[in-house]
């Protein structure tokens, strides 16, 4: 789909990107630069895995996902960019039902997740939340490090250090991809901040969408941003509740908006999770400027992506 990564290339650069550059198979890159022509390009070989890696690594932030499929060779990107390149990244689409089709032994490496932003609406969390807990009663489970062994934040230990009855537990526990057991004790709700987090009559639904968030969150060390009305962000104890946007953004395209603007963001030096705070609100606030604009029907995600100069402006001057 070259419309995607256009669209969000074109978001990025309506966010404040200085260079913005769609990496895509040689037979799409045309038309994705055709329809963004603020972009450059990148083509993508299935044979050289380290010119995409060497590429990924000159950019601030990453973006993976939009229009990618999910062929062998996108998958390859995925994991190959997910283990071996360090900077931060927003993985949306496609790049999220790669992920929600690994089995727990092809779950990447990767030291630091806590800079990669997850941006999946209900039904790829759902998908996400199957993929995380596939390793139930594997030989992994989640164990307290011995005075033998180094102190780590997740110690695990492997099945021949377990008791029969400790594998059984182990199989009820909802593990991590890496085998280590999530703590599903309750958490407060994000606390009320005027502009991000939701205070209004839906009040007593929002807090449950961001619960739904925090788990993944806590499952996968990511940033997880749950799409959809009340738009929930979750980071592994901080959370916000999304205040703006409506249902006329309910059109194909606004993913792909969001995504570029969270990388825009990430890439001029905002921390992961108050990127995606930040851009989900301009994301919503750009919407409602263009439903009072165009009408409350027939909005394109590049009406949106226009806008958002506009909203970040508004934004700025009630900073």
């Amino acid at each position: 789909m070259p419309a995607a990564p256009a669209i969000t290339a074109l978001a990025a650069c309506r966010t404040g990107a200085g260079l913005c550059r769609i990496a895509t198979v040689k037979e799409a890159l045309s038309i994705a630069l055709t329809l963004c022509p603020s972009a450059t390009g990148f083509a993508l070989s299935s044979r050289d895995a380290k010119a995409l890696l060497d590429f990924a690594d000159q950019h601030d932030a990453v973006a993976v996902g939009p229009g990618l499929g999910q062929s062998p060779l996108a998958k390859k990107i995925v994991l190959e960019l997910l283990a071996r390149h360090s900077g931060p990244m927003v993985l949306d689409a496609d790049a999220l039902n790669i992920l929600s089709t690994l089995e727990a032994s092809e779950w990447p490496k990767r030291k630091n997740w806590s800079n990669v932003v997850l941006t999946p609406h209900t039904v790829e969390f759902m998908r996400l939340m199957g993929a995380v807990t596939k390793r139930r009663g594997s030989l992994e489970i989640a164990s307290h490090a011995t005075s033998e062994q180094p102190q780590e934040k997740h110690p695990v230990a492997t099945a021949s250090d377990t008791t029969p009855a400790e594998l059984e537990n182990a199989a009820e526990a909802y593990c991590t991809a890496d085998g280590v057991a999530i703590d599903f004790e309750p958490e407060s709700p994000p606390a009320a901040v005027e502009g991000s987090v939701n205070t209004g009559e839906s009040a007593a639904v929002a807090p449950d969408r961001w619960a739904l968030a925090e788990i993944l969150s806590r499952a996968t060390g990511c940033v997880v941003v749950l799409k959809g009305h009340r738009t929930a962000i979750a980071d592994g104890g901080r959370g916000a509740i999304n205040q703006t946007g409506n249902p006329a953004m309910a059109t194909a395209g606004m993913g792909d908006v969001l995504t570029g603007v969270i990388a825009a963001l990430i890439g001029q030096g905002i921390a992961p999770a108050d990127a995606a705070v930040l851009g989900v609100h301009i994301h919503g606030l750009a919407g409602d400027m263009a439903v009072e604009t165009i009408g409350p029907a027939g909005l394109l995600a590049t009406d949106v992506a226009n806008l958002l100069p506009k909203a970040l402006a508004t934004r700025l001057a009630k900073s």
